[in-house]
């Protein structure tokens, strides 16, 4: 008796610790829950598609792409239920999946922080070589003004030399102004002054309106400029807060990976990067637009206006 309850009690003591291995390693069931459910729903949806496939006059059913999608989103619905079920003691693995996850987020996540660096850092570049193009047209805006005072200058000079060659054969001869009644040499001789006068004073007005619109064109680049500058201090803020925030959340991913805790929420990160990195889109495409629309059309306008030397 004694023998059997020896025998008994050391195949109790091999049997114990099988049992507890099962009692660990029992399937979580409670996943299959509403599986039934989802399956009828499914088949359901399956038999109205096909009638409505079937049916001439509701072949082009409006609901039809949301039958697919809902089917679709039943079958994976099932399938992660399924899954679940059958993970057992799978805990472990699925954290480091989670973990390989995170730290290739965190390197996309540091990629896009040095091409923003760069597309920053050629903003900045971009922004000096149309201050030095600014400057240069601002030159050029004073040598033209130099050039319309010796315009001005020199019609005043001929105008002048007309009045006292005027006087001149009014005094000796007793004609006008204009010539009537002198020789054919002096009135031809008139005749090319007050054709040069006139040549030179369209030559004035032509340069008057170029330099009235190099100034308004001078005046909307040194507006863009200083919205370029705007935009770029706003952006240079957006990089700050986003290196922050790319710092706190690979910290806090080391924190979680050292203490084996719960991980962090990657989701709301991921989304907060995504609009961060749309904000700068929108403000490169911006300038990008602004850039190649206007600067290229004042560019090309002011060299348009540009007068030429007078011979």
């Amino acid at each position: 008796m004694s023998g059997f309850q020896v025998n008994s009690s050391s195949g109790f003591g091999r049997l114990l610790p099988q049992t507890t291995s099962h009692s660990h390693q029992q399937y979580d069931d409670s996943a299959l829950e509403g599986v039934a459910a989802h399956v009828k729903l499914l088949l359901k949806l399956i038999k109205d598609h096909k009638d409505a496939c079937d049916n001439k006059e509701k072949k082009n059913d409006a609901r039809r792409m949301l039958r697919v999608a809902t089917m679709m989103t039943i079958l994976d619905t099932i399938r992660s239920r399924i899954q679940k079920c059958q993970s057992f003691g799978g805990k472990r693995y699925a954290g480091d999946d989670e973990k390989d996850k995170l730290r290739r987020e965190l390197g996309a996540s540091l990629a896009a922080r040095k091409s923003l660096e760069i597309m920053c850092s050629s903003l900045g570049k971009e922004k000096e070589i149309m201050a030095g193009e600014l400057l240069k047209k601002v030159h050029e805006l004073n040598e033209m003004e130099e050039l319309i005072n010796d315009l001005k200058d020199q019609n005043e000079t001929l105008l002048e030399k007309v009045r006292e060659c005027a006087l001149k054969h009014r005094d000796e001869n007793g004609y006008d102004c204009l010539g009537r009644g002198g020789g054919e040499g002096e009135s031809q001789g008139t005749a090319s002054l007050q054709e040069r006068n006139k040549a030179l004073s369209e030559q004035l007005l032509r340069s008057l309106d170029g330099n009235r619109s190099m100034k308004m064109k001078l005046r909307d680049a040194e507006e863009e400029n200083v919205m370029m500058q705007s935009a770029m201090d706003e952006m240079r803020a957006e990089v700050v807060t986003s290196l922050e925030r790319v710092r706190s959340f690979k910290e806090r991913m080391l924190v979680s990976a050292e203490s084996n805790t719960s991980p962090v929420n990657v989701q709301e990160e991921i989304v907060a990067l995504e609009n961060m990195f749309e904000c700068f889109q929108m403000l490169v495409a911006k300038y990008d637009q602004k850039q190649q629309g206007e600067c290229i059309k004042i560019t090309s306008e002011i060299n348009a206006h540009k007068p030429s030397v007078l011979a």
